[in-house]
């Protein structure tokens, strides 16, 4: 049996709690190497995962190690375009964190060297794959809704900014919640319309919350260290005419409708939105039945689907594995960066960033 001998760079929260976990539930996989710039990072993963890794404090040295054929990177943000080019010029394939990257053009350096270098590329965008977003894509795509001109995404988290890491510095995370749950916000519309089209975006981030410290459930942090956007909203247009409106906060005083990153749509002949206490309960339809407005909570007509996270692991071990392309397109990704970088554009300047 073939085994993919895996590198994965960043061993903090996302690397334990998603990328360790998942791949070792994969037969065709086999973890050879982490790297970590405080290696006590790397043996806690190795002893508590039962791994055999190698441990390296430099990522190029995991990158050039033959014994690698993917690498898996998982560090602060800045850091993802630089990590990426090294390992494609080493030969390895690529599954990067969200976001892609900070900027747009950094992104594209990212495909380019991917098709330099013969090998796959993928983002860490797994929220599409729960049961509410298939079963709404699936809608989409028979034409359920008709003609899908308005969707909103939301994820507003009440008190869960990340205290602990780099999240709260510019330099080293690259901005805020933009950069955290942002990506997914931006992503999950898009991924659900199958429409990566951007034609233009108006974007607000504020830190209003930044001294609000109380009540927070993953700790305090220190407002004088924190210089980056506690929430944000945009007005995206597709190049259709299909207008998203995206709010994501790490803290505000709002509860939305479920936890979790929720979508609503309209189209000319029915809309949806997501409901439920759980983040895979439900969607609830707003239709026309016999010339009356009729909502209906349809059961999905499956159990649940595979967790996300796995799901997205799975398929980019089955992409290299059968040379498929990936489940996320690094296209798409790069996409969600494009916007993301004109809403912090379009904060900046108070206009209306267009894009070509």
């Amino acid at each position: 049996m073939i085994k993919l001998r895996i590198g994965i760079i960043g061993i903090g929260v996302i690397a334990n709690t998603k990328h360790i976990p998942s791949l070792m539930k994969i037969a065709q996989v086999e973890i050879v190497a982490l790297c970590d710039i405080l290696p006590e990072c790397c043996e806690k993963a190795n002893a508590s995962f039962g791994l055999n890794a190698k441990i390296y404090t430099d990522y190029r040295d995991l990158c050039s190690d033959p014994s690698v054929d993917v690498v898996h990177i998982c560090t602060p943000n800045p850091f993802h375009c630089e990590m990426t080019l090294a390992a494609f010029e080493f030969g390895k394939h690529v599954h990067c964190e969200k976001p892609m990257a900070c900027t747009y053009e950094d992104s594209l350096k990212m495909i380019a060297a991917s098709k330099k270098a013969g090998k796959k590329l993928t983002v860490g965008l797994q929220w599409r794959y729960r049961d509410q977003c298939v079963y709404m894509r699936d809608l989409v795509k028979q034409g359920y809704f008709g003609d899908v001109y308005y969707m909103k995404s939301q994820q507003l988290r009440g008190r869960r900014l990340p205290a602990y890491g780099v999240y709260t510095s510019k330099e080293k995370n690259g901005g805020g919640v933009l950069m955290d749950g942002g990506p997914h916000s931006i992503d999950l519309p898009m991924w659900i319309a199958d429409n990566y089209e951007p034609m233009s975006v108006r974007g607000v981030i504020t830190d209003k919350m930044r001294y609000s410290t109380e009540g927070n459930a993953l700790g305090p942090w220190d407002p004088q260290n924190f210089d980056v956007e506690d929430s944000a909203f945009a007005l995206i247009t597709m190049k259709n005419g299909l207008v998203i409106y995206m709010e994501t906060a790490w803290t505000i005083n709002m509860i939305q409708s479920a936890p979790g990153i929720v979508v609503s749509l309209a189209g000319t002949k029915a809309g949806a939105d997501m409901v439920g206490p759980q983040m895979n309960t439900s969607i609830r339809l707003n239709q026309i039945i016999n010339e009356k407005q009729s909502i209906t909570v349809p059961t999905l007509g499956m159990p649940p689907m595979m967790n996300m996270n796995d799901y997205d692991i799975t398929h980019w071990i089955d992409a290299i594995l059968y040379d498929r392309d990936p489940a996320v397109l690094p296209e798409q990704a790069a996409a969600v960066t494009r916007v993301m970088e004109g809403i912090y554009k379009s904060a900046a300047t108070g206009e209306t960033i267009f894009f070509e």
